[in-house]
């Protein structure tokens, strides 16, 4: 297996290679990235029923989709995602729900413990003393299989707190109804070397990702992910003011390639 440690990225950029590398990911990969303050809101999900948007303007926290299902994450620089894909014939890539979870799981659960941390694992999370420290999505597709999620080490959880506090509810004039999250009790693990505590724990090799897919990511970041219409979703036209005013904007995808500050 590679381990790709791509650093601090922009969320747009982040996200666009969580998505091509799900789509075809050549080879297992671990790949790892942290970014600056958002949201992150599953595919299927509303973005003004899952985040109160004053607290995410006065902090500067943007709202963004992923093309994962699953609940809403607050992520920042504290936070550090994780996702593990394979390709089609991969022995992961053929388990199904929710057994196909547990190899990103079963690796969280060993760094923790090679980090001294006490955690322990249920079918879609990784938990110490009962909160979690970790959630998962997943994409299984003709191309390969992707299971990514958080890992919460030092994040603001005053801050997850405020911006997560959606109402996840209300009229929906006719549009689809969209997925709520599910609010639990967090915790961070603390502590420093974690980047390097899951690639041992995955026996990973460390690598950088080709020009090719770096170029595909970049290009997915600036059509995709700087598009307010793919990330607010089914309910563009019912969708506040002051939610859109939180989404990416299409005038910045010429920065979806820089890191974040």
């Amino acid at each position: 297996m590679r381990a790709v440690d791509a650093g601090v990225l922009d969320p747009a950029l982040a996200l666009a290679h969580d998505e091509t590398l799900g789509r075809d990911p050549g080879v297992a990969t671990l790949l790892l990235w942290r970014t600056r303050p958002a949201v992150v809101i599953g595919r299927f999900q509303r973005a003004d029923w899952e985040v109160d948007p004053a607290a995410c303007a006065v902090r500067g926290v943007g709202v963004w989709r992923r093309f994962t299902g699953g609940g809403a994450v607050y992520v920042d620089r504290g936070t550090l995602c994780v996702g593990l894909a394979a390709p089609p014939g991969h022995p992961w890539s053929q388990l199904d729900v929710p057994r196909m979870y547990a190899p990103l799981l079963d690796g969280i659960v060993r760094a923790c413990h090679a980090q001294g941390v006490d955690a322990e694992r249920d079918e879609r999370a990784v938990r110490m003393g009962g909160r979690k420290v970790t959630g998962i999505a997943a994409h299984h597709g003709r191309g390969g299989v992707l299971v990514h999620g958080t890992l919460l080490i030092d994040a603001d959880l005053e801050s997850l707190r405020a911006c997560l506090a959606g109402p996840r509810g209300g009229d929906l004039g006719g549009a689809p109804r969209p997925a709520p999250s599910r609010p639990d009790h967090v915790a961070n693990v603390g502590g420093e070397g974690w980047e390097a505590a899951l690639i041992d724990a995955f026996d990973a090799r460390p690598e950088p990702l080709d020009a090719d897919r770096v170029e595909r990511a970049a290009a997915l970041a600036a059509q995709k992910y700087h598009d307010p219409a793919w990330h607010a979703g089914s309910w563009l036209e019912l969708t506040s003011p002051e939610v859109r005013a939180l989404l990416p904007s299409a005038r910045s995808a010429g920065s979806a390639g820089s890191a974040s500050s």
